[in-house]
């Protein structure tokens, strides 16, 4: 990558990243919420949070317990294509299950993407929750504002926050909680700036200690391989851009699709901590990635080794996603200047006894059974040579070969969690409690993906969500 370093882009938007995400919606394993309640987080077992996941959807989908028909945010599943049914045939071959739904009872198996949609066009949580309310008496929105420090009393009290807006700084004060939402990069940046965080790391850059807090440690994130390309026989009818845009803006159907994973498939390994929980995600991807270079910052001698523009429409591109990291990363400021951008390590691959990268190349040996199946012998599948500068010493698609391809092209999946984690006791690295109040400071809450506590299952996008309506509950001591 350009300067070893990997893009981490955030949802400086309303709606958050779910304005800017890939619009996938998995709520991932009922496991992952019974662990955070096992780990001390009373109220978020799957069980406490099912209610939370149905509040929010309207799921166009099949009727069952497990989903949501009243709720705002609109979620559609989505549509097949080429790609997605040799998909699903071949993993039928491989004797996996095929789901109807891989967001109720039963994760393991294949199905269809689920997106955050309405009538294919994105549906953010703030065309979702904010529009339809924006004429209320009790709420204004500011939009261009960049909140640079919460405002925190003597005896440790939060009481507003001062922001910049148009160039311009302001206050804004509260007499009940302040929630900051600002995700799991900005969110611990600002808990920092306001001296709440690692007592040494503050009084490095001359900020005053509020409260010494583990706040920017134990950062996750989920890594994906996303370099595995099958050159087939048949051939896809390409749309250019103009044409996809066309399609979008006269069309009430899913001209969102193109550009998105339609297909997926949860995989358990005999790694797995326990029956029906897993340690992979495959996922399809869209074979037209000519931003590549921007979307994960490759140098130059990246994006040639895995160009994919030579025939998009004659290519199947999977993606591999490892669900359960053992590597921790983390966030400390650059300095006291809260438009300085933070620094960021994600630490990805990094744990001492190399069990994360031995399940992404496990999971890319899975991905090759692929090739074994009559679905893919049927269309001449045969991987794309892909191999990237610094490894072509090693023997082609050995284990040393596959190490080396995953240190250079594996990336985050930009799923960043745990940065201000949740927890029972601020001793043992939690920055909130289960009531997602700040350790030490009161009417401070914070409520957003950076207080997820350990790995989800999935992509981030849905728990996120769930966190808020949750959030809301907790405020209003109703739950």
């Amino acid at each position: 990558m350009k300067r070893q370093q990997c893009a981490i882009p955030r949802g400086k938007v309303l709606g958050g990243s779910s304005t800017t995400n890939a619009l996938i919606f998995t709520r991932g394993n009922k496991g992952d919420y019974d662990k955070w309640a096992s780990q001390g987080n009373y109220g978020w077992s799957y069980k406490d949070v099912l209610p939370f996941f149905k509040k929010s959807e309207n799921f166009v989908g099949p009727t069952s317990e497990y989903r949501g028909r009243d709720g705002y945010l609109n979620i559609e599943v989505s549509a097949s294509n080429l790609q997605t049914d040799v998909f699903f045939e071949a993993n039928r071959e491989l004797g996996r299950k095929e789901l109807v739904d891989y967001n109720g009872k039963d994760q393991i198996g294949f199905g269809n993407t689920q997106l955050n949609t309405l009538r294919g066009r994105r549906h953010s949580t703030s065309g979702a929750f904010l529009l339809p309310i924006l004429n209320r008496s009790n709420l204004e929105i500011l939009t261009n504002s960049f909140v640079i420090k919460i405002l925190i009393s003597k005896n440790k009290r939060a009481f507003g926050v001062l922001f910049s807006r148009n160039g311009k700084l302001y206050v804004a004060k509260s007499r009940k909680d302040i929630v900051i939402s600002a995700g799991s990069i900005n969110s611990p940046q600002l808990l920092m700036l306001s001296g709440i965080g690692p007592k040494d790391h503050l009084e490095e850059l001359g900020i005053r200690v509020v409260q010494d807090l583990h706040v920017g440690k134990n950062l996750e994130d989920h890594v994906v391989y996303t370099y595995l390309d099958f050159f087939t026989n048949f051939t896809v009818p390409e749309q250019s851009i103009e044409e996809l845009l066309y399609t979008y803006l006269n069309s009430d159907g899913s001209p969102s699709n193109p550009f998105n994973a339609q297909g997926m498939v949860f995989i358990e390994t005999k790694l797995s901590t326990k029956s029906g929980y897993p340690d992979f995600e495959f996922v399809t991807s869209s074979n037209r990635l000519d931003i590549v270079d921007k979307y994960w910052n490759l140098d130059q001698q990246s994006i040639d080794a895995v160009r994919r523009f030579d025939e998009p429409n004659r290519t199947l591109t999977y993606n591999i996603i490892g669900l359960h990291p053992k590597s921790r990363g983390f966030l400390r400021l650059k300095s006291a200047d809260p438009f300085e951008y933070p620094l960021i390590n994600l630490n990805l691959l990094s744990d001492e006894g190399n069990e994360d990268i031995e399940l992404m190349y496990q999971g890319i040996q899975m991905m090759l059974e692929l090739l074994d199946t009559q679905a893919l012998k049927r269309i001449d599948a045969k991987l794309k040579d892909s191999t990237h500068p610094s490894c072509r010493s090693f023997e082609y698609l050995s284990r040393d070969y596959w190490y080396c391809q995953l240190r250079y092209l594996a990336a985050s999946m930009f799923h960043s969690i745990a940065t201000c984690k949740m927890g029972p006791n601020p001793k043992r690295g939690a920055v909130v409690s289960p009531e997602l109040k700040v350790f030490g400071i009161t009417n401070l809450r914070v409520a957003d993906a950076s207080v997820i506590p350990s790995s989800i299952s999935g992509h981030t996008n849905a728990p996120t969500i769930m966190i808020g309506e949750k959030a809301a509950d907790l405020i209003r001591n109703v739950c």
